[in-house]
């Protein structure tokens, strides 16, 4: 499955939701903007700016098995076509994460540091002022090994922040060559510890891409389909005593064709998600971007009035 093959080569990606003011009659998940946003050349990681109608996603660079991230507004009941951002385009870049304050987007990326090993994959991010995009700013804390580490791992993937400035990956650093959750903590982000008490359901196979809301009480966690090779949508749930449930499969969004890269827009109401799932429409192929109303899933301490 197109899942593994991407993790496989390194790579990275995710999905995303509308800003509806209702509750939409039509169950389930529902493709996103087919032939606008969701395409024949592939999208994945989106995330979703509900305050300033922004989705942010990642897309196959044109000419090459890479990423780009682009940009696309909600209008009205439209979307307008996708734009590259200013910083993308010339390096892989992937797996936006927009903060929930809707003004730093972090993202991991190969371009070059200057410090990190030629061609790894690590974290950075850009802040928004003025309505504009300034330039990459590289987190060499979480992206390298600290010295008393053994030999370093090469990859940080998949960034998310949550509302206190958390910023929670996934990597490959010794000595859990087999993948893990870790965290780093703001405001410098100088370190980065192991996330010792998040489930991992990628079974030490996949790139386990994570989410953490804003209070930081929530997480969906992509990881292994149960008795497949392909990934389905986790999630899990912090009790009062600040310990996180195991993870259990979305079953409102899961299908045996693989899903993906999820996310919460950013006023919690909608679920957003890569699939791989078939479809009817021609305009659009594999690998699109969908989107679900959480009051649509089961899951108790996401349920909203």
């Amino acid at each position: 499955m197109f899942f593994t093959l991407l993790l496989l080569q390194w790579m990275s990606w995710s999905m995303y939701s509308t800003p509806e003011t209702h509750i939409p009659e039509t169950q389930g998940p529902q493709l996103l903007a087919p032939g606008i946003v969701s395409t024949t050349m592939g999208e994945y990681h989106p995330t979703y700016d509900a305050k300033n109608q922004t989705l942010y996603f990642m897309r196959r660079t044109p000419g090459r098995f890479d990423y780009t991230i682009l940009a696309s507004q909600k209008m009205g009941e439209g979307w307008s076509a996708p734009e590259v951002l200013p910083f993308s385009g010339r390096y892989r870049d992937a797996a936006p994460a927009i903060a929930p304050n809707g003004k730093r987007l972090f993202f991991d990326s190969r371009r070059p540091t200057g410090t990190a090993p030629k061609g790894s994959i690590n974290l950075w991010y850009v802040e928004q002022e003025d309505g504009q995009w300034g330039d990459p700013v590289y987190l060499q804390g979480p992206s390298e090994n600290t010295p008393s580490e053994p030999e370093a791992g090469l990859d940080e993937f998949g960034p998310t922040v949550d509302g206190q400035g958390n910023l929670y990956f996934y990597a490959f650093r010794q000595p859990y060559r087999g993948g893990a959750h870790y965290v780093s903590r703001p405001p410098n982000y100088q370190e980065a510890e192991l996330n010792t008490g998040l489930p991992d359901p990628s079974a030490s196979t996949f790139v386990s891409y994570a989410y953490l809301s804003e209070d930081g009480q929530f997480a969906l966690l992509e990881g292994l389909a149960p008795g497949r090779r392909d990934t389905d949508i986790f999630c899990a749930c912090k009790d009062a005593a600040g310990n996180w449930s195991k993870a259990y499969p979305i079953n409102e969004v899961n299908t045996p064709a693989g899903e993906g890269g999820p996310s919460l827009s950013t006023d919690g109401q909608y679920l957003l998600f890569t699939s791989n799932r078939s479809i009817s429409n021609q305009r659009v192929s594999n690998a699109n971007l969908y989107w679900i109303p959480i009051q649509q899933l089961d899951i108790p301490c996401l349920r909203r009035p």
